[in-house]
């Protein structure tokens, strides 16, 4: 009898424990999504800054031949 509870009781951890770690697995992906979009908005801002440096220089240049 007290085999039997404790045999039900492991496999309620063994489960609770693989559904845990499927919840893990899908929070990692999603990390990895939201890690991939952070990176994706910092180099649009460096592209960004980067533009506006080189057309500043370039203003400046035209300018400085006129």
């Amino acid at each position: 009898m007290e085999d039997n509870r404790i045999q039900a009781q492991l496999d309620k951890h063994t489960s609770q424990i693989s559904k845990l770690f499927s919840k893990i697995d899908d929070t990692n992906g999603c990390i990895v999504k939201i890690n991939n979009s952070l990176l994706q908005i910092k180099y649009s801002i460096y592209g960004a800054l980067g533009f506006y440096v080189i057309t500043q220089i370039g203003i400046i240049e035209a300018l400085k031949i006129i």
